[in-house]
């Protein structure tokens, strides 16, 4: 039951004054929700939260929805805080470990390390010495120097994606983890917030952490509810247009005679730019002599998703909806529903790939000129990798770059791909994720209580420290997008000069590299480079509590 407003067992040290009176329950009556189908929308019990409103003792309870890396990463970032959560992941953990990689570089190996989790992801990982970009006839265009590990401390590093959610979850108790949950339904009001399941099963906290991927169905319900209430941005209400397609697999082990790369202690990139297409072929040498691979480049005809908030007027723009309407059911759908309006005119509704559990379908037809060119790290060609690799631990993406205006509402907050979408070739998703959820715990960490104007204050502030950042580096990936994948004779004249020219990544890499944040609430790792990270004040929370006992003592 929520506390008593009594002064009960309350020290004599608080005062009447620093007793915020609860939030009353609201019992037998919907809270603002947002679920797959209203009719089945069940009222929200909140007699069973236990929810402390004092200014002398913050308890919070998270609901992570999504277990992968950026939820993960929150939850053992919550650990140490003790932030008390639960994860709700869709994945069974029986599903196969689709190819893909992540690179981790100093804005969070300082992080890492603070948390003590570096070692660990050192052993299992690749120091990267380079990207070598070559051209369709494996000639030499340029190439990309790893940063300087004297100069800021680390040096970027390969790891599988498997390997890496796999270091994240030994922090995480097995009873946090609840794995085969669909969320089907988050309901939230002034007193905490719900997540209800496919199987049934409700779950109940103080805050929802949206951590569920780029087709975020947390954003989808978020959004179709400030959409009801007209909250929603403009920007926000636009459909999500698909340009970019990645495609990802990861070898069996290969003859290192064959191919000499993959027994190398580091791991120097290679990118094949095809000639008159615009996409690249990537190999990634990780770990075990195997070689990860990709191909990166844009869809040919690009593809829409109409969003059931987005409401078309036909001629492929979107309008405001009446709040006073009826509200729809909410249905992801990976196209366009028939509750919507129809796509404009000039839109073919196509499939969208965009579950990287779902294994790629035939793709070959797409990349003929470039999966026939030459191997760039050994005999044959390219084409040779799809033998080389599983078929059903081949993934394909449909992509689409896009940084959303709103971040959270009310008492659900977004993180990672949830709120803004990278290009894979930048090799940003992981990173930004990660900076997104040591921002996020340092907030919540430092509350004074968690009544809602608390928690919105720090989901605003989080909003606000984090969009500049994210900003600059989807800038940054679009630019290394462009470079790579124009084509014509200037785009390989740009591609020469830039690639040859190291000061003008010297520029991206302070900018990028110099801010390596910590968890504020522990011991801060020294910073053991010449080029200083950003300053970073020790949490208030900690110091307060340092001033209290060195008052007592």
């Amino acid at each position: 039951m929520p506390q008593s407003r009594s002064r009960g067992n309350l020290p004599s040290s608080v005062s009447d004054s620093e007793i915020v009176p609860d939030l009353k329950p609201l019992p037998q009556s919907y809270a603002p929700l947002a679920c797959d189908d209203r009719t089945n929308a069940v009222p929200f019990d909140m007699s069973i939260l236990t929810i402390s409103h004092r200014r002398d003792h913050n308890t919070l309870k998270a609901l992570i929805v999504g277990g992968g890396i950026a939820g993960l990463a929150i939850a053992a970032m919550m650990d140490l805080a003790g932030i008390e959560y639960q994860i709700l992941e869709k994945s069974t953990g029986e599903e196969p470990d689709m190819g893909s990689v992540v690179f981790l570089g100093p804005p969070v190996l300082r992080l890492m390390e603070q948390m003590e989790l570096l070692k660990d992801i050192e052993s299992m990982s690749k120091k990267i010495s380079g990207v070598t970009i070559v051209d369709s006839e494996s000639r030499r265009i340029g190439r990309i120097p790893n940063v300087d590990k004297e100069r800021y401390g680390y040096a970027y590093i390969i790891i599988t994606r498997a390997a890496f959610r796999e270091i994240l979850l030994e922090r995480v108790p097995k009873g946090s983890l609840h794995r085969g949950k669909v969320v089907v339904e988050t309901l939230q009001n002034p007193n905490g917030v719900s997540c209800k399941c496919s199987d049934g099963s409700t779950y109940y906290g103080d805050i929802i952490v949206g951590a569920d991927g780029a087709c975020s169905p947390t954003r989808e319900r978020m959004f179709a509810q400030m959409s009801e209430t007209g909250k929603l941005p403009d920007a926000d209400l636009e459909p999500s247009v698909y340009e970019y397609v990645g495609i990802a697999g990861i070898s069996q082990p290969l003859d290192s005679t064959l191919y000499p790369t993959v027994a190398e202690e580091t791991s120097e990139l290679q990118v094949v730019c095809a000639k008159d297409q615009p996409c690249s072929f990537w190999y990634y040498p990780i770990p075990g002599n195997r070689m990860a691979w990709g191909i990166n480049g844009q869809l040919q005809t690009p593809k829409h998703r109409q969003h059931i908030y987005s409401h078309s007027n036909g001629s492929g723009s979107t309008a405001r909806r009446d709040p006073s309407t009826k509200r729809p059911h909410l249905r992801h759908s990976s196209s366009f529903s028939s509750s919507t309006s129809s796509p404009p005119p000039t839109v073919r509704t196509q499939k969208i790939h965009d579950d990287w559990w779902e294994t790629a379908p035939d793709f070959e037809e797409d990349f003929q000129e470039l999966l026939d060119m030459r191997c760039a790290v050994g005999p044959g060609s390219a084409r040779d990798f799809l033998r080389y690799t599983s078929r059903e631990k081949i993934s394909r993406l449909d992509l689409k770059e896009r940084l959303y205006k709103t971040w959270h509402y009310g008492r659900i907050v977004l993180v990672g791909d949830a709120c803004h979408q990278h290009l894979v070739m930048g090799g940003q998703g992981a990173s930004q994720a990660l900076l997104d959820g040591v921002c996020l715990v340092n907030l919540l960490y430092d509350m004074e209580y968690n009544s809602p104007h608390e928690i919105n204050k720090a989901f605003k502030k989080y909003h606000t420290r984090r969009m500049a950042n994210v900003k600059s580096s989807m800038e940054d990936t679009g630019t290394l997008e462009k470079i790579y994948h124009s084509t014509g004779f200037l785009a390989g004249v740009m591609r020469r000069i830039v690639f040859n020219t190291a000061w003008t990544f010297n520029v991206m890499n302070d900018k990028t590299n110099n801010n390596r944040p910590q968890l504020s609430f522990l011991p801060f790792v020294e910073d053991r480079a010449p080029c200083k990270a950003f300053k970073q004040k020790v949490s208030e929370r900690l110091l307060r509590s340092q001033q209290l006992q060195f008052a007592t003592d």
